[in-house]
């Protein structure tokens, strides 16, 4: 979950490039989005054709709701990034792991662990430390809202992540996840096209890249543990954010985002000991 991370973090900060006018014409997020799908399923094709993967018994209602909600959330995302502030946006949509870990103990009937959660109270608030939201009239805002609407499609998408691994391999949910998720992103990408710079094109390209290493490690995690044990881990996600950031843009973090990056270490470290302890007892 931890790599996972780091490869997502990795993914922002070159959208971060692609978004600004350094390489070239800036590119709209829906591209961003849509080059994702695009060469991530190039990438899992290519793997596929090569080692001659079949498709075996897919749960098409699955893979549909879970790429939906999935790119839902994110259009969300980015729709409401443009109008509230980022900081606000990106604070509410970080709190689909808590609807994750509730959905988990509703759908999923997976078991209470208190340390748990206090371990995703403990990540969360360093994660709010790091994203430094102002939340001004968010309460009659109607945008706030849907961007809640957003988080809450992400957690839902964990829970259907979560179901398809339990059915299909890692290989045929990454290609009909990112064959579905091309085909919606393409609908909306006509309207934002334009041509990339031979640079742009390359960080594209790494983009999908990194995304589908993401993927690998994110099924892998789900497979092998409970939604709500892997989640909070998710929050890790805005260190390697920090740390890219300071490597590749020179932004040396201060006060407040080290109080927030080792807050969601202490609830990292907090969630790996407790769950390591439990394991011994049981």
């Amino acid at each position: 979950m931890l790599a996972a991370s780091a490869f997502i973090g990795g993914t922002a900060v070159i959208a971060k490039l692609l978004g600004k006018d350094n390489l070239g014409e800036p590119l709209s997020p829906f591209q961003i989005s849509q080059s994702r799908f695009l060469y991530g399923f190039i990438f899992v094709l290519l793997f596929s054709l090569f080692y001659k993967v079949r498709i075996e018994c897919p749960n098409p209602k699955l893979h549909l709701a879970r790429t939906s909600l999935g790119w839902m959330g994110a259009t969300i995302l980015f729709g409401s990034s443009s109008l509230i502030p980022v900081n606000d946006a990106v604070a509410l949509n970080f709190s689909n792991p808590v609807f994750a870990m509730i959905f988990s103990l509703i759908i999923l009937r997976e078991k209470y662990y208190p340390y748990r959660w206090i371990a995703m109270i403990i990540t969360f608030a360093g994660a709010l430390i790091l994203i430094r939201p102002n939340f001004s009239n968010l309460y009659v805002n109607p945008i706030a809202i849907v961007s809640i609407f957003g988080a809450i499609c992400l957690g839902l998408e964990a829970i259907f992540i979560k179901l398809l691994t339990k059915y299909e391999k890692n290989t045929q949910i990454l290609l009909i996840n990112n064959f579905i998720g091309l085909i919606l992103s393409s609908l909306i990408v006509i309207f934002f096209w334009q041509t990339p710079t031979f640079l742009q094109l390359l960080l594209c390209i790494l983009i999908g890249f990194l995304m589908i290493c993401a993927q690998i490690c994110f099924l892998i995690a789900l497979r092998s543990n409970q939604l709500n044990f892997v989640i909070p881990f998710f929050y890790s996600t805005l260190i390697f954010v920090l740390l890219y950031d300071y490597l590749i843009f020179r932004n040396l973090p201060d006060l407040l985002s080290f109080s927030g990056s080792l807050l969601i270490m202490i609830g990292g470290i907090y969630l790996f000991l407790k769950e390591k302890t439990n394991k011994n007892f049981s």
